[in-house]
Order: C-alpha cells, then sequence, then structure tokens
C-alpha cells in the first residue's frame, strides 16, 4: 500500500470515517457516532496538490444533552493522489509518469510537509495572535514513519469563503492583512530556540523543491509545456526566459547559501503562499476580510522577500504589482520590525531579496497559470475573458523576470555568476 495508490477511505485516501469518528470523540469526549447519512464532498479542487480536504457533514446519533459538536467540519487528508493528476496537467512528466521508485521518494517527502504542518499549528495556537489568523484544529495526526498511510487535519470548516484561483487578482489593499500577518508569525517565530524551530525547512527550500519537484527530465518537460502555452509571444522571448530560467537553476545551490553570501537574514516565511492558502470572506461594497492563512507544510527560514515574490506575482494584477511593491514590502519591514522590537533586516533588502528570489519564483507560478489558456472549465464569454486576461498576466510576469534579472545581475553581479 502507498500513499499514490487509490484506497476505500474518504475521498479514495487511506483514512476511514472510523478514524475521524474517534478522533472527535476523543477531542468533545463524547459517546456520539456518525449516522448512516454522514457525507463527504470533496473542497480540494485546484487548491494544491499534497492533500485532499474533505468537506464532512456527520449526521451526529445519540448526543449527549451537554454536548455541543460541529455538524460540519473539513478534513486535508495528505495524499500523492492529487500530485499525479497535477502532474499530467502540466505534463511536468513525460508519457511515463513517474516510476515506483520516486513516487516513494515523494511519499517521504509529503509526510514531513505534513508532519510539519503539525507543528507548525501548534506553534499558531501558541502564538494565537490576532494578526495571525488561522483555522480552528480540532484534532491532527502526524505520520508516526514511512509506511504510516493516515495523516490528517481535523479543522473549523469556514463557510462562504470567497473563491479565488489564480486567473485573479487580490486588491493591494486586500492583501495588506496577509502581508502583516505573515510578517508578524516570522517575527514571532525568530527568536524561538534552535531546537523549536528543528521541524522547518532550511534556506535549501529551493534547491530542495527542484531537486524534488523539477529534476532535469521533468524541467525540460516543462520548457515543453510552456513553449507551447506561450504560442502568444515572440519566440526570441521564451528563449530569453528559459536562458534565464537555466542560469538561476545553475545557481540554485548559491540561494541556500545566500545568508552567508549576500548578509540577508534568515527568517521564518510561510513557503507557499497564493491565492488558494488565504482563505477570505466578502464584507460590504466587496471587500474583502481575512479569515484565515492555512497550508504551512513548507514553513523554511528564508530571507524576507521570499514569501512576498511569491505572493505578489500570483495575487496581485500586474499593476499592483508594479506600482505598489515597494510600498507594501515596507509594510512587511514594519510589520516585523515593531513585532520583534528591532531592526532586523532594512526596506532595501527585503527588496533585493524580494527582486533576487522573482525569477524562480515564476518558475513556480507560470506552470500554474497554463490551465487558464484553456479555460475549459468555462462557457463563453468567460472563456475568452479568463484566456486573455491570463496571457496578459503571464506577459508581464515574464517582462517583469527580464527587469530583475538585470537587477540582480547589476547588483548582485558576484551573486549571480555561475
Amino acid at each position: 500500500m502507498s500513499l499514490y495508490k487509490l484506497a476505500d477511505g474518504i475521498l479514495e485516501t487511506h483514512v476511514t470515517w472510523r478514524d475521524v469518528e474517534e478522533k472527535l470523540q476523543k477531542k468533545f469526549g463524547t459517546k456520539a457516532a456518525f449516522g448512516e447519512k454522514k457525507t463527504a464532498r470533496n473542497i480540494s479542487d485546484l487548491k494544491g496538490f499534497m492533500s485532499k480536504i474533505a468537506l464532512i457533514e456527520p449526521n451526529w446519533q445519540n448526543i449527549e444533552n451537554d454536548k455541543i459538536l460541529p455538524n460540519k467540519f473539513a478534513v486535508k487528508i495528505s495524499s500523492q493522489l492529487p500530485f499525479l493528476e497535477y502532474s499530467k496537467v502540466l505534463k511536468i512528466t513525460d508519457e511515463n509518469g513517474y516510476d515506483d521508485q520516486k513516487l516513494t521518494f515523494l511519499g517521504k517527502i509529503l509526510r514531513e510537509a505534513h508532519n510539519r504542518e503539525v507543528e507548525t499549528y501548534k506553534l499558531l495556537e501558541r502564538f494565537n495572535h490576532p494578526d495571525v489568523p488561522y483555522t480552528k484544529i480540532y484534532a491532527m495526526k502526524s505520520f508516526s514513519d514511512e509506511s504510516d498511510l493516515k495523516g490528517y487535519i481535523l479543522m473549523k470548516y469556514i463557510p462562504d469563503i470567497h473563491i479565488t484561483s489564480m486567473s485573479e487578482h487580490i486588491s493591494a489593499d486586500d492583501l495588506i492583512p496577509v502581508i502583516r500577518g505573515v510578517a508578524t508569525f516570522a517575527a514571532l517565530g525568530h527568536n524561538l530556540s534552535d531546537s523549536e524551530k528543528q521541524f522547518v525547512l532550511g534556506p535549501e527550500f529551493l534547491e530542495y523543491y527542484f531537486n524534488t519537484f523539477l529534476d532535469p527530465t521533468s524541467l525540460e518537460s516543462t520548457f515543453e509545456h510552456l513553449r507551447v502555452a506561450f504560442s502568444f509571444l515572440e519566440s526570441s522571448e521564451t528563449d530569453k526566459l528559459f536562458k534565464i530560467y537555466r542560469h538561476y537553476i545553475q545557481n540554485v545551490n548559491k540561494f541556500t547559501r545566500i545568508s552567508d553570501l549576500v548578509g540577508l537574514p534568515l527568517i521564518f516565511n510561510h513557503g507557499d503562499l497564493w491565492q488558494s492558502n488565504i482563505l477570505y470572506k466578502t464584507e460590504n461594497r466587496g471587500k474583502l476580510k481575512l479569515k484565515a492563512i492555512i497550508d504551512w507544510q513548507a514553513l523554511s527560514l528564508l530571507p524576507p522577500g521570499f514569501d512576498m515574490a511569491r505572493l505578489f506575482m500570483g495575487s496581485l494584477s500586474p499593476e499592483d504589482r508594479r506600482q505598489r511593491t515597494s510600498e507594501l514590502l515596507m509594510i512587511y519591514h514594519e510589520t516585523f520590525t515593531q513585532s520583534l522590537g528591532m531592526e532586523l533586516f532594512s526596506h532595501q533588502e527585503i527588496i533585493d531579496s524580494y527582486n533576487l528570489h522573482f525569477p524562480l519564483m515564476s518558475l513556480m507560478v507560470l506552470p500554474g497559470l497554463t490551465p487558464f489558456l484553456d479555460a475549459s472549465h468555462l462557457y463563453e464569454p468567460e472563456k475568452s475573458e479568463v484566456r486573455e486576461k491570463t496571457k496578459r498576466n503571464m506577459q508581464a510576469i515574464i517582462e517583469d523576470v527580464f527587469e530583475k534579472h538585470e537587477y540582480n545581475m547589476e547588483n548582485y553581479a558576484d551573486f549571480m555568476k555561475k
């Protein structure tokens, strides 16, 4: 049995109804049981590739008079099944897909990521800071070893969430609470002892990511897929972009040593900060209210601009990104400095960190945008609108990659040498 094979549990995973029922019975001190009319609905499509999320309606039976039990809750189940589907859509492998050895290795990575998220939620509950909203956790189960097939998190369900996808933008003003949230969490985590940070990934994050998910074979498949997707560009632009990518990938080991080589401090970064990992509710006049930042599997010690490069590229319109990045990075800097009680890095240093990471982060973002060029899940005229909007967004990201690369070559010549 493995995490990449279909099973007979919830959403075809190895986690069973009984597993979840027993966890909640223990959490709430009840003997009430799920009824026969219990349901599980997949609410995780297009929201990541390391887990399945089910909305559970348990249909409780025989509830004791003094008990108040959730009539709905979410269960996040770590699974390789979404990744296999994701890799097919993005064509990041050849027609043979991944062999069992590679999938077994990825299973090890997935278990580590899940356990890292469990430990992060313990920190979030410990800090319990009003500026760092997170989902209420009922119970969690870590993976005990490499043969364990059941890792999951039971959490409060937040209804009426404003759904966003990679084809939609979030206004700069609505993004500010997210920026303050991750900056505050980074500051709170900075003073933890080394032993308390042991579960966190280190500055090897990018090296680790590319070696794991974009090895040479997968990278070439990704380039082939992107070349087809970029048919609306001049071929010279695509060639220039891929040349820049190869330059950074050859230097990716330097990013692991970026603190020593450039002097940028290492702080907590969410590691995977994009639309689907930010939960909003819609208030009056369409303003968004941040309810929770989720999916903390990639928590890492990285320079301060890392999260912001991923977040701004994936969430902001090209206009907001180009006009307001300096302002938003200043908000991050000020929030972190105030929360920590001292200045650890300057505004210029977070700008430089943002610029240095932008090209590599774009290689994580652009493949995820390609399905919206087809927009097969939509009908006209919305399909055409999404296609054109995606093309403009991709074009702007690529132009910004060129600009950031020039900045990096001029200001960090030694670091950028191959």
